[in-house]
C-alpha cells in the first residue's frame, strides 16, 4: 500500500484544536449524566439525534443550534446526545466514507466534535469505526456506537471494554441477538490486548449495552424485548431507522410511539430501553451528493428537522 499522508500525533492535534477547560467539566458533568441513565440510576430518557453521516460541518453546526434550543426545553425528561458520525461503515465499501475520508479528515472532524460542544453545549455521539483513531477523540466523544458490521470483530470489542464513557454495540446485520450479547459481555469484562502499538490493560466497561437495530426483520416490538431481556441484555437503545424501519426514514416516529408503549405496558421494558437512535437532519430524506439541498443526507434518508422537534416533543410527553 502506499503511505497517501501521515497523520498529526493525536497529542499534537488536541493542542492544536483544544476543548476549553469550561467545556470540558460542562462535559464530564453531562457525561456522569449518561452513566446515571445507562446504569438506571436516573428516569431520563435518552435520544440519540443527528444525520447518518456528519458530511458537512456547516449545516451540521446549524443543525446542532437548532437541536440545542429544543433539547433545553426537554432537559427535565430527556437527555439528548447529537450524532456526529464521522466515519460511514459502507456495506460494499463505496459512496461516501465520512468525514474523516475528506482531505484534514482526522483535523475537521475533531474540530467538528469541539465547535458543538463549545457553541452549543450538546454532547456528541460517534461511531468506533476505526479504534486507531480513538486517541483523537477520547476527550470528546460521550457516546461511542459500535456498528452492526464491527460488534463480532475482536478488536472493537477490546477496545471498548476500555472507554471510559457509555458505548452502545448494535446487533450485527443479520439480526442475531446472541452476538450482541456475546459482545456486551465482552465489554464489559477487563481484558489484556494490543492497542496502538502497545499491550494495554483495561477493568471493563459497565456502560457497555445493546442498541436494537433490526435485521432482515425489525426487532423493536415488545416480543424483540423482552426476548433482549431474556437473553440477558439490561440496558438497550432502540434504533428507530436502518433495519427496524427498512431504510423508511418516515416510520421512525411511529417505531419511537411503538416502543415508548411497551415501556408504558412493561416493567421490564420500562427497565431495558433507556433511549432511542433517530437519523435526522435539517432537510427530509437523502440526495445524491452534490444534488443534495443544505442539510440533507447523502447517506441513508434521514426525518426533517420539523418532524424531529415534533416527534422530541411527543416523547417528552410520554416518558
Amino acid at each position: 500500500m502506499k503511505v497517501i499522508e501521515r497523520l498529526p500525533g493525536a497529542g499534537k492535534l488536541k493542542k492544536e484544536i483544544e476543548l476549553s477547560e469550561a467545556a470540558a467539566r460542562h462535559k464530564r458533568a453531562a457525561d456522569a449524566e449518561i452513566a446515571a441513565i445507562i446504569r438506571g440510576d436516573s428516569d431520563r430518557f435518552m435520544l440519540i439525534v443527528g444525520p447518518c453521516s456528519a458530511d458537512d460541518p456547516g449545516a451540521m453546526m446549524e443543525y446542532a443550534d437548532r437541536l440545542a434550543r429544543i433539547s433545553k426545553a426537554v432537559r427535565e425528561r430527556i437527555c439528548i446526545v447529537l450524532r456526529v458520525f464521522t466515519a460511514k461503515p459502507r456495506s460494499s465499501t463505496s459512496g461516501y466514507m465520512g468525514l474523516v475520508h475528506e482531505p484534514n479528515g482526522i483535523s475537521a472532524a475533531r474540530g467538528l466534535h469541539v465547535d458543538v460542544l463549545t457553541q452549543t453545549g450538546l454532547l456528541t455521539a460517534d461511531e468506533l469505526l476505526y479504534p486507531a483513531v480513538l486517541p483523537y477523540f477520547d476527550d470528546l466523544v460521550s457516546y461511542f456506537a459500535i456498528g452492526a458490521r464491527s460488534v463480532e470483530n475482536q478488536e472493537h470489542r477490546l477496545v471498548a471494554s476500555g472507554l471510559a464513557n457509555a458505548v452502545g454495540m448494535k446487533n450485527p446485520t443479520s439480526g442475531d441477538l446472541q452476538s450482541l450479547v456475546n459482545a456486551v459481555a465482552a465489554a464489559k469484562a477487563p481484558h489484556d490486548y494490543i492497542f496502538c502499538s502497545s499491550w494495554v490493560q483495561s477493568q471493563g466497561n459497565p456502560l457497555a449495552h445493546g442498541i436494537l437495530r433490526g435485521g432482515a426483520t425489525s426487532n423493536y416490538h415488545m416480543e424483540n424485548l423482552l426476548d433482549a431481556h431474556i437473553l440477558g441484555l439490561r440496558s438497550v437503545i432502540v434504533d428507530t431507522n436502518h433495519g427496524n424501519s427498512g431504510k423508511n426514514h418516515g416510520r421512525q416516529p411511529n417505531i419511537a410511539i411503538n416502543v415508548l408503549e411497551s415501556r408504558r405496558q412493561s416493567d421490564v421494558v420500562h427497565k431495558l430501553v433507556k433511549g432511542l437512535m433517530i437519523e435526522s437532519y435539517i432537510a427530509d430524506g437523502a440526495a445524491t451528493r452534490g444534488q443534495q439541498a443544505f442539510g440533507q443526507s447523502i447517506t441513508d434518508p434521514c426525518l426533517g428537522i420539523e418532524a424531529t422537534e415534533k416527534l422530541i416533543y411527543e416523547i417528552a410527553d410520554r416518558v
